[in-house]
């Protein structure tokens, strides 16, 4: 495969930060080996839940009784087991839930046990594991995520996320590089639902991972597991104390590895396959009850193929028969600090800073197109910078929260575009194209201030009444260029891999600089009566917000590019009406959930794709809104078998659609949506979703714990666009998954063996459609994982 042009400066290897990461972390491994031995915990300080600290933080937090002041500090004691600590005889993850059963919205928490026992490695099978979340399994690389929740996501991989993903507290800006393998998580944590008072603003919800803090407790996890398709995985985790009650530290390294499990025929080689590096390494000071610092290192190397596509016009159509493979080179390194200073019994002030940047250089296959249409070699560069500052006061009947919060972020871009150029046709003698060279560099900066206060009218009533004011700037510049000769610009199918491999910039197509500011004021308003200790309902009005911007694709030489490039579109507003009930009826044994919700967009922003010549566009399409209802439940139904249901409904709709409808008659007869239409759903947005999982312990006499479980999941068809077609109809999809485990009777050795799609259905991910003159050129598809059997070992000290 030829190299790329390295004349370019900016398309380039970008690995030292990384490399001294790798430096620190091993630094903290080798200072380890020298750790104290186990000790007690240190102290955690305790604060409502109601009003949350920070992300990270909010559901560490027992539930204060209404008119009763705040507990004292309180030691955490080590428990003895892998995951968890006790606190005054809760787990760690116990309070955790109990906490977020008091918080008034609908929320779901799965801890790294729950995780472990469904065989979940990384955060693309959080799919449909609660409610109303659904994952696209069709994002360009694997290192790449999005969420959507109640119909609220963002399509573009590159785009801000509409749900928003924190890690430790801190907001990822892009969907590129939030996927996240579970190394030495604590548990993720899914709000649904705007997120105004903390961090960035999202206004679907929030994806929040928070990983182990290190403390007096010294453990150790090595862990291992083969499976199908040369599936390997390796990974170590440490921490402890390095001065008792004072210092400590944690290191965590994992690499996963996969064989490509589909072929691209044309260059010979396997494609979707998995090459994944990441390791975090933190340093945990308490010099005194009143300080609680933590700073944490990570960084990922992403070698995975990006998504190799396939054609349904194609006789096997898993086959990839691209001329340009798509390998990928990702890199990614970040800085996270969280710092909690006790003012007083009454007041605690946090920070949490974030510093994080990503290089990412590859080959994009769009279309799964033999001829390269529409597909690009390209450079990504990202870095960015957030602050955020948080006063929580707890006095009794009133307790608050203030908050300040920065963001600036610089996206740059190169982008070796192969536009398709004339009547799309599969004819060689007339395919032609318009290869252009793309510099973009897009800066954002969002300033933020926030307030939201509890007021407990009586001891089971409490409002609470909140206000965020946002103000965000964003700034696009772009130059695009030609990289075919004059007058014509085109290449043919003979020579346009030359120009999108190695061609350098010619002719200035046109040049644009744009900047504009926005400014949000999102309310929000909620009533909770606690009706019994162990039931609460609430009544919620909220808003969110998505931010403006400028459209990133524009590669089109011609003036609509340039007006594309230069015109920003505004802010997506939803509203969220929602009622909800939490419940444990009985205490340990079952716990219920469930909320019903009503969003009202405005300003809606869509993403849609010209099927006569396969280039997206981003406008304000207009205002919509979804309505449904959603569960959770967890029942212990004996001793040994453990129940978690979840189902979800959802209706969504484009009510208005400000653009000019247009619909081609294809040559088959079928009438095609070439633009959203009122009346249209939103994309990814199944109308219903459900899941179940069973785990049972098997009541053997042998030494150790054996367990076994399944889980079936199930969700309704859906669109992946508003234009609403046949051929961007995904079907219903269900799928199976099972495990077995063993535990060693003192807890340090486990062994399971899951296995993920039983029953082996490819389902249909995602489509791309392009006619020309009413016939169908082709229709790239991506698809969902073969069945995998995975066998994973874990040793705990």
């Amino acid at each position: 495969m030829p190299s790329f042009p390295k004349r370019h400066s900016l398309f380039m290897e970008n690995r030292p930060l990384f490399r001294s990461l790798l430096g620190t972390t091993c630094s903290i491994a080798a200072i380890m080996g020298a750790m104290l031995d186990p000790v007690d915990g240190a102290p955690l300080h305790y604060s409502s839940p109601r009003s949350t600290p920070h992300p990270a933080t909010r559901s560490l937090f027992p539930q204060k009784k209404p008119g009763h002041a705040p507990s004292l500090p309180n030691a955490v004691q080590a428990k003895g087991t892998g995951e968890s600590f006790s606190i005054h005889g809760q787990s760690h993850a116990a309070r955790r839930a109990a906490a977020l059963q008091k918080t008034p919205q609908s929320a779901s928490l799965l801890s790294a046990s729950q995780l472990e026992r469904l065989g979940v490695q990384n955060t693309k099978q959080l799919a449909r594991l609660t409610p109303n979340l659904y994952i696209p399994n069709n994002m360009p690389g694997y290192s790449v995520l999005n969420y959507f929740i109640r119909g609220i996501g963002e399509i573009d991989p590159q785009g801000e996320p509409s749900v928003g993903t924190y890690l430790d507290g801190v907001y990822l800006p892009r969907n590129m590089g939030n996927m996240q393998e579970l190394l030495d998580v604590a548990d993720i944590e899914v709000d649904r639902g705007p997120v105004v008072f903390s961090g960035h603003q999202s206004e679907g919800g929030a994806v929040r991972i928070n990983t182990l803090s290190p403390t007096n407790q010294r453990r150790f996890v090595a862990q291992t597991g083969y499976g199908t398709y040369n599936e390997y995985q390796i990974g170590v985790v440490a921490s402890g104390a390095l001065i008792k009650n004072k210092v400590y530290g944690s290191i965590a390294f994992g690499r996963h590895a996969r064989g490509g499990i589909d072929h691209n025929y044309t260059v010979g080689k396997d494609t979707n396959n998995i090459d994944y590096t990441q390791a975090r390494g933190k340093l945990r000071f308490t010099p005194n009850e009143n300080w609680d610092i933590t700073l944490a290192f990570d960084g990922t190397i992403d070698g995975s193929t990006n998504k190799g596509s396939g054609n349904l016009l194609n006789p096997y159509i898993y086959g990839n028969y691209n001329q340009l493979f798509p390998k990928n080179n990702y890199s990614e390194t970040g800085f996270i600090g969280n710092v909690r200073y006790t003012l007083s019994p009454h007041l605690k002030l946090y920070s949490i800073t974030g510093i994080r940047g990503y290089d990412d250089k590859g080959v994009y296959d769009n279309t799964g197109d033999y001829y390269s249409r529409t597909s690009q070699p390209l450079y990504y560069k990202e870095r960015m910078y957030s602050q955020e500052l948080k006063l929580h006061g707890d006095y009794g009947k009133l307790d608050f929260n203030v908050g300040a919060y920065f963001m600036y972020e610089d996206w740059f871009t190169q982008r070796w575009a192969n536009n398709s150029s004339g009547t799309a046709t599969n004819d060689p003698a007339k395919i032609r194209y318009t290869p252009v060279y793309a510099v973009i560099d897009q800066v954002t900066r969002n300033w933020a201030l926030y307030g939201e206060a509890s007021y407990h009218i009586t001891r089971a009533l409490t409002f609470t009444g909140g206000l965020r004011f946002n103000w965000e700037n964003h700034s696009n510049s772009e130059t695009l260029n030609y990289l075919a000769p004059g007058p014509s610009h085109q290449s043919t199918p003979a020579n346009q891999l030359s120009y999108i491999l190695w061609g350098a910039p010619g002719d200035q197509a046109w040049q644009v600089s744009e900047r504009k500011s926005w400014v949000q004021l999102l309310p929000k308003g909620t009533l909770t009566y606690q009706i019994r200790p162990n039931l609460m309902t609430y009544a919620s009005i909220s808003q969110g917000g998505k931010s403006a911007g400028y459209d990133f694709r524009a590669q089109s030489p011609s003036a609509s590019g340039s007006l594309q490039a230069s015109t920003p579109y505004n802010p997506e507003i939803v509203t969220t009406y929602e009622v909800g009930l939490k419940s444990d009826p009985v205490p340990s044994r079952i716990h219920f959930n469930g909320a019903l919700f009503w969003n009202q967009f405005d300003d809606i922003q869509l993403t849609t794709t010209d099927p006569s010549n396969g280039l997206s566009r981003r406008f304000n399409a207009g205002k919509g809104h979804s309505a449904g209802a959603e569960i959770e439940t967890f029942v212990k139904i004996t001793r040994d078998l453990d129940l978690h249901y979840t189902a979800s409904y959802l209706y969504s709709v484009l009510d208005n659609f400000r653009g000019r409808v247009s619909r081609t008659t294809l040559a088959s007869g079928q009438v095609y949506n070439n633009t959203p239409y009122a009346g249209a759903p939103l994309p990814y947005s199944p109308r219903f979703q459900t899941m179940g999982s069973l785990t049972y312990t098997l009541p053997i006499r042998l030494p150790g714990t054996f367990r076994v479980g399944a889980d079936v999941s199930f969700q309704s068809a859906l669109y992946t666009s508003s234009q609403t077609n046949p051929q961007n109809r995904l079907p219903p999809q269900t799928y199976i998954n099972a495990m077995a485990s063993w535990t060693s009777p003192d807890s340090r050795w486990f062994l399971q063996a899951t296995a993920r799609n039983l029953l082996d259905r490819r389902y249909l991910q995602s489509t791309t459609f392009v006619q020309g003159g009413g016939v169908p050129v082709y229709e790239s598809a991506q698809f969902a994982d073969p069945r995998t059997i995975f066998v994973t070992l874990k040793f705990t000290l």
